[in-house]
């Protein structure tokens, strides 16, 4: 009941989703498409402006694999192969990407649209505009109490995927990883100006981002310390001048600073964190709400479209009957935490690789040494010479149960572990390596392994996987 005269409407399903963002659309059509009934409840009409507009290379084959590519480059878009870049020094570079290689640049409002268009026509159910509050649990479940334009509803669910970003409306404490970050943002109309399609350049207190929109504007953002803001007391109103003065001290953007932005200048919330709790048997958070990286990598949408994939197998295996759920959530919680980390470090090597302000504060806060790399490994012969000398596994190399992706479901699987991976390896080529890693115990030749190993794959994939290992330094000659 509402004021105790007209009954509140009540809305069942098995998955609500809340956020129609990259994370929660995608995961509502996964979740769909693996036989769940999904409700996905959003707060704003689309199209709705969104910043976030850079797509690394990597999201291409992911858009592919799902079917979107073609729709997102028929929608608008720009493929950027190069950038300028003043970081290191005072010297702007004209940085390419790798040969056959292209990024995204796409208009958020259109991209996100497509997306939950996309999950529309696999049959999630769409419930937009509607407001959700705090979500109680309950023994069955959860209850969510939303504000819609028809009045108040309470949506049950069994299970519950929180994609809304920053907002986290299941709310819990994250764990900061870096220092307080925030962005300051326009679009300007660029006409005849002269500036970069795309590129990076760093100032004194914080560093420059711009590119060029599919729609003929220039979006441009600076990052910085939020005491940039407090210390020179400025007003909410004076703000572009602020983000201008920015722009005029740079090399690359400084055509900018002659005209006013062609939308109003606002800021948000840059800093990196890390939710340690992002899953449970009852609900999930995906995307910025489990986590956010620095935005020196420009791949959050990217993080969040990968977040979704492995948010959806995680839900399934939790829902399924039979699913091994202690594997769903320590994959779950294990991919999030890998991606945060392997993004920190990163960021921190490239902060540190800065160098004309590094003494200032804003660098020093976010610079951190990358690890020393190992010394160069002296020269080793082609693997054909190790044909007919008996081999096996290098010494600290060893087999460890890991939760994996197994067709729909995640379960443990016997992986490869050794100092020279970044992480437990189960599968190469579609192959299990546990069997084969298991035959390399120094009892018989290269050439008998390959034979042996021919059995349940062709001599070209055998050959693959003895190549892989020996380039990883994990196959070695008997003494």
């Amino acid at each position: 009941m509402t004021d105790g005269s007209e009954p509140v409407r009540r809305i069942h399903t098995e998955v609500c989703v809340l956020g129609a963002g990259p994370s929660g659309a995608l995961c509502a059509r996964r979740l769909t498409e693996l036989g769940h009934r999904v409700l996905l409840v959003e707060r704003h009409p689309f199209p709705r402006p969104h910043v976030g507009e850079a797509l690394t290379p990597a999201v291409r084959p992911l858009l592919d694999s799902l079917g979107l590519l073609q729709a997102v480059r028929d929608a608008g878009s720009l493929a950027p192969t190069w950038s300028c870049v003043r970081w290191t020094d005072e010297r702007v570079r004209r940085v390419r990407l790798p040969a056959g290689t292209r990024g995204f640049t796409v208009c958020r409002a259109r991209f996100d649209q497509l997306l939950l268009d996309a999950a529309r026509s696999v049959g999630v159910a769409v419930l937009q505009p509607a407001r959700a509050h705090r979500p109680h649990r309950h023994a069955e479940g959860w209850e969510v109490p939303l504000t819609t334009p028809e009045g108040p509803r309470i949506l049950s669910a069994r299970f519950l995927v929180d994609a809304t970003g920053r907002a986290r409306v299941l709310g819990g404490r994250v764990t900061r990883t870096g220092p307080r970050t925030i962005a300051l943002y326009a679009a300007w109309r660029v006409g005849t100006r002269r500036v970069p399609p795309t590129c990076l350049e760093a100032g004194p207190h914080g560093w420059l981002w711009g590119t060029l929109l599919p729609g003929g504007e220039y979006r441009a953002m600076a990052f910085t310390d939020p005491e940039q803001l407090r210390r020179p007391r400025v007003h909410r109103s004076f703000r572009a001048d602020f983000l201008r003065g920015l722009l005029a001290g740079s090399e690359l953007l400084r055509e900018l600073a002659a005209d006013r932005p062609a939308s109003a200048v606002a800021v948000c919330d840059a800093t990196g964190y890390l939710d340690p709790d992002p899953v449970a048997e009852d609900r999930i958070s995906l995307g910025e709400a489990a986590f956010a990286i620095d935005p020196l990598s420009s791949s959050g949408v990217d993080k969040a479209l990968q977040s979704a994939m492995a948010g959806a197998v995680t839900v399934h295996t939790l829902l399924g009957g039979g699913g091994d759920r202690r594997a769903a959530l320590a994959y779950y919680r294990d991919s999030q935490r890998a991606s945060v980390e392997q993004h920190t470090r990163w960021a921190g090597g490239y902060y540190e690789e800065h160098l004309p302000y590094r003494d200032n504060a804003f660098w020093r806060r976010r610079a951190r040494p990358l690890p020393v790399p190992a010394p160069e490994p002296a020269p080793r012969p082609d693997l054909a010479a190790l044909m007919h000398r008996r081999v096996r596994l290098a010494p600290a190399g060893r087999l460890t149960s890991t939760p994996c992706v197994v067709g729909d479901q995640v379960a443990f699987r016997p992986a490869l572990v050794h100092p020279a991976l970044p992480r437990p390896v189960a599968y190469l080529g579609g192959h299990a390596l546990a069997p084969l890693v298991a035959s390399l115990h120094g009892g018989h030749t290269l050439a008998e392994t390959l034979r042996a190993w021919s059995r349940t794959m062709s001599a070209e994939q055998a050959l693959t996987v003895a190549r892989w290992l020996y380039g990883q330094g994990l196959l070695v000659p008997q003494p």
